[in-house]
């Protein structure tokens, strides 16, 4: 319950970056001793969402314009590399990315979104990635990605905060999803990079 309450926090901006993560605080308020709390930064630090400097206690981890290239780069390579072998397998079944698709039309952003109604709006958009990563079926390429998610989850919600990002991702998927189902799998990939480049160029400009 502390890990998932601190990483919503952090991911949703509400614990800014570098804040103190005080721990007679924490645990007075969440009701629990300081090692399982302890056990909860660990965690999040292996998700480099947290750092612990010795004697001096965890830290919310910084952001950064060097640190979104670098996610956004490894995000474009892992994910390119999964249409390639989306391709070389014959993986025609795209039943999940339609589901994910049809989610994203259904779902209603509230007016004064929280920080779970922001949490809950990321997971809804960024589900088509995760999806089509999983299609792929390849363990390996499946585990990098999701080691990156919860970093890259930090900076996707200030992406999806930027007025009409929601339009463009989602007319952005529609048009992958169509060239997979057309077997054209080359054009598919240039177009996700192009996506997955055109976010990280539009959080560099508001930045």
């Amino acid at each position: 319950m502390v890990q998932e309450h601190l990483r919503r926090e952090i991911i949703t901006g509400n614990l800014e970056p570098g804040s103190r993560l005080n721990e007679i605080e924490l645990s007075e308020r969440f009701g629990v001793s300081r090692p399982p709390l302890r056990e909860a930064f660990r965690k999040l630090e292996s998700e480099k969402l947290v750092f612990s400097i010795p004697r001096r206690g965890s830290r919310v981890a910084d952001m950064s314009r060097e640190d979104c290239e670098q996610i956004y780069r490894a995000r474009i390579m892992l994910e390119c590399a999964a249409i390639d072998i989306i391709g070389e397998q014959g993986i025609t079944d795209f039943s999940q990315e339609e589901e994910a698709l049809a989610a994203d039309a259904d779902y209603v952003i509230p007016a004064n979104p929280t920080a779970v109604d922001m949490l809950d709006y990321f997971s809804m958009m960024s589900r088509f990635h995760n999806s089509l990563v999983r299609c792929c079926g390849n363990r390996w390429v499946i585990h990098y990605h999701n080691q990156l998610r919860s970093t890259m989850a930090r900076y996707q919600v200030l992406y999806l905060r930027l007025p009409g990002t929601r339009k463009v991702s989602v007319e952005e998927h529609k048009a992958i999803l169509g060239l997979l189902e057309g077997g054209r799998h080359q054009t598919a990939k240039a177009r996700l990079a192009a996506h997955i480049q055109g976010t990280l160029d539009a959080l560099i400009r508001a930045s």
